[in-house]
């Protein structure tokens, strides 16, 4: 039996022996090396890209992640979401030395300073690049690492392309250890402001700079080759090279990138693994060239450690929400009778440092039913010298004043240019306006749009010359004469600015029809007939229906009609103009 069993043994061992060279072929590694997902699986990567220019060295640095949508045995559709974030460090040395000294003579364009003085701004700062934010992509991928379709956008800048395609490679048709690819590509190099480079590269890996409106068209290769050099496990290195470059023209720059390094691809997976290149672009422009090193490095993120990710993003959370939830009842808590005559006193201290930590306090609540007296200490501090305490009288009284925060809003929208809500309180012949009073109106000959509008001059021939705004400020070329059908008053609750008399008396058939009442010096609130809104303000006169008041500190309000206003303001008119006239007729 021995005799039999010795030549079984070798048999045994050549057949091991042939099935571990069949797997070290060239073709065992073909046939490993395939995007072959399946749907529903999920990878993720680590990134950091370092770009060391003359100037700064820029880090892009971040975690992408993928989710097979559909996979078969020719293509798979992956959804992709992440970004890169970008941080630089300016070096101490970081401007080139021209003639006695002084800087940015001597570099190329776009590398040596502001025009004029080394050419334009860098291409490579500008910061509309999709890729340098959290964005999301679906890509449809082959086997063998085409990219057949892209939707969406991760541009980066420096030539690195979609950062959604970086971990791809292109992998061989056949089974073979080494393979190669070259390609005709373009290049577009667009101008407006600064130069800036468009899209071009294989597959469209390799981006645009931005979106520009001058361009310019020239061709250049791009190439690269792949090295087995071993693996381990399910590992499989790959030694890699790249270039690009443009053959050199007049009135063209040249460019050249290459370098070399390892990527590393799962065969189990079927994924890539990890990356470790440096690359070096040059640019050449007549007789200088500028060199820029990248590095590129990213490796796959293990699912113990996602899971541990999510599980500590998950803790994360349920802790924020319950600050939030606690945060959100404290504010919600109404002030405790203690609590109250605390603020009161502290905002009626005079000390500046208590007045704004009792400021900031109560602008954190966020209350159903506010104090008056609270409202009122804070608003009695928006007069106060220090604009610190106005500051924060102004935000905690945005908490605790509804009719404020309303004031505030319609302030900013009579500050032009945007339109503003049609009041329908329609300028007569006998409206009575006044110079500096602000209204809304129509441009002539540009559509039915109301804006904001100051009253400039009252014209002879019943127009009124209105300059129109833009952020609260007048624009010369905007002051134009208008009918009166084409303008509205502004709402009553709106703060008008110090107003002036008519500089034009108004004409014949504009004189007021009823009769005019003395004013009145008393101060108190008004109000609207919702009772939403309140004023302290002195009675001035009554005409046509119009009432028009006066705030304490002179500055007049938009004449309003007298039905606007609540009851007992109506009442207090009334006894006015009896006690002022008691032969009135009823």
């Amino acid at each position: 039996m021995r005799r039999h069993l010795f030549p079984v043994r070798v048999s045994l061992a050549l057949c091991m022996l042939a099935f571990t060279l069949e797997m070290m072929s060239p073709r065992a590694f073909g046939q490993q090396l395939a995007y072959q997902l399946e749907k529903g699986q999920k990878f993720s990567y680590n990134i950091e890209i370092v770009v060391d220019t003359d100037k700064e060295t820029i880090t892009y640095k971040g975690m992408t992640n993928y989710t097979v949508d559909s996979g078969n045995e020719t293509q798979s559709v992956l959804s992709y979401r992440g970004g890169l974030s970008e941080s630089k460090r300016t070096k101490q040395s970081n401007s080139r030395r021209g003639p006695r000294g002084f800087p940015g003579f001597g570099g190329p364009p776009g590398f040596g300073g502001p025009r004029g003085f080394g050419g334009p701004p860098s291409p490579f700062s500008r910061p509309n690049f999709a890729g340098k934010t959290q964005t999301s992509n679906r890509i449809t991928l082959s086997t063998r690492g085409e990219v057949l379709a892209l939707e969406g956008d991760s541009q980066l800048p420096y030539l690195l392309g979609n950062v959604s395609l970086l971990p791809f490679e292109p992998l061989p048709k056949s089974g073979k250890r080494t393979w190669k690819y070259d390609s005709g590509i373009s290049i577009t190099e667009k101008n407006e402001s600064d130069q800036s480079f468009g899209p071009f590269g294989p597959r469209g890996r390799f981006g645009p700079f931005g979106q520009q409106e001058t361009e310019n068209v020239q061709a250049a290769g791009e190439g690269g080759s792949y090295t087995i050099q071993r693996t381990d496990k399910n590992l499989v290195t790959i030694a890699k090279t790249y270039y690009l470059n443009t053959p050199k023209t007049e009135d063209n720059n040249v460019f050249k990138m290459e370098g070399q390094g390892t990527w590393t691809f799962d065969s189990r997976d079927r994924v890539p693994h990890a990356c470790d290149m440096k690359l070096s672009l040059a640019i050449a422009s007549g007789n200088s060239t500028t060199t820029i090193p990248i590095t590129i490095k990213y490796s796959r993120i293990s699912p113990a450690a996602l899971a541990e990710m999510a599980a500590k993003a998950k803790q994360q959370a349920a802790e924020a929400a319950k600050m939030a939830a606690e945060k959100k009842a404290i504010a919600e808590t109404p002030l405790t009778s203690s609590e109250k005559s605390q603020a009161l006193a502290a905002l009626s201290s005079g000390v500046v440092t208590t007045q704004i930590e009792t400021l900031n306090q109560l602008a954190g609540k966020s209350l159903i039913d506010t104090d008056p007296q609270i409202s009122n200490a804070i608003e009695s501090l928006l007069k106060h010298p220090d604009k610190k305490v106005v500051s924060a009288a102004d935000k905690a009284l945005r908490q605790w004043s509804s009719s404020y925060v309303a004031q505030k809003k319609l302030e900013k929208a009579y500050q032009g240019p945007s339109p503003v809500k049609s009041t329908g309180l329609v300028v007569e012949s006998t409206t009575p306006l006044m110079v500096g009073q602000l209204v809304q109106a129509q441009r002539p000959q540009r559509g039915s749009f109301w804006r904001a509008a100051r009253v400039k001059e009252l014209l002879p021939d019943g127009k009124v010359k209105l300059a129109f705004l833009t952020w609260g400020k007048e624009n010369e070329r905007d002051n134009v004469a208008v009918a009166r059908r084409s303008i509205q008053l502004a709402p009553p609750e709106l703060v008008q600015p110090n107003i002036e008399q008519p500089k034009v008396q108004m004409p014949a058939t504009a004189t007021p029809t009823s009769q005019t009442t003395t004013t009145g010096e008393g101060v108190r609130t008004w109000s609207d007939a919702t009772g939403r809104f309140k004023i302290e303000a002195s009675f001035v006169d009554l005409v046509d229906g119009k009432v028009r008041l006066k705030r304490a500190d002179g500055r007049m309000i938009a004449p309003l009609p007298l039905d606007k206003l609540s009851e007992a303001d109506k009442l207090y008119i009334k006894q006015k103009l009896d006690a002022e006239n008691p032969f009135q007729l009823e």
